[in-house]
């Protein structure tokens, strides 16, 4: 029995990424194409393998058709002022937005934002991603210079995303509160 399920599993997983690679290599890679004519596209006949490759970076993330033509959307955007396309892991990285995970802009405006207003204090966090993109960049921003943590801060953001995109990102820990006894207790034998 235990066989049986595997099997249907694996059917499903190739069945899924079947129509991903079927729409990328319809709809994503023609696109991006004509989105970067500057962009040197040397697929040399092999457009289903990076086909593949793309599929092979969204599947698993929770992506539907919906948020891979908003991220095309947002790559033809991106491509008035971007001289290649976006690679498979960018491309990914987009298809999160477009499901609703926070761009690295937004993340570190609201790191800033916190930072600033709350110094010292206890910070709310809008979400987990935000949370463990600033315990993971915070302590290095005194050490490095400032392109050397924004580009420490990116780094740090797609791996994230891809345990956002896998629903294995860590919730943000709850506040503990330390209340210390009085004084006077350890006194009390």
């Amino acid at each position: 029995m235990n066989t049986q399920v595997s099997k249907i599993s694996q059917t499903d997983k190739r069945q899924a990424n079947d129509v991903l690679v079927k729409l990328i290599s319809d709809e994503v890679l023609p696109s991006l194409k004509a989105y970067y004519p500057n962009s040197d596209f040397n697929w040399r006949g092999n457009l289903m393998l990076f086909a593949n490759e793309y599929a092979k970076q969204l599947y698993g993330m929770g992506i539907i058709a919906k948020h891979v033509r908003a991220a095309l959307e947002m790559a033809r955007l991106l491509s008035t002022s971007e001289r290649y396309a976006p690679n498979p892991i960018e491309f990914k990285i987009l298809c999160l937005q477009s499901r609703g995970m926070p761009t690295l802009e937004q993340c570190m405006a609201e790191i800033n934002d916190q930072r600033v207003k709350n110094y010292g204090k206890d910070k709310e966090w809008s979400e987990p991603l935000v949370y463990w993109l600033n315990q993971s960049i915070a302590a290095a921003r005194a050490n490095l210079t400032d392109s050397a943590w924004q580009k420490m801060a990116k780094e740090k953001y797609t791996k994230l995303a891809e345990l956002y995109g896998k629903g294995e990102l860590n919730p943000i820990p709850l506040q503990l509160e330390y209340s210390a006894p009085p004084a006077y207790l350890k006194y009390v034998g």
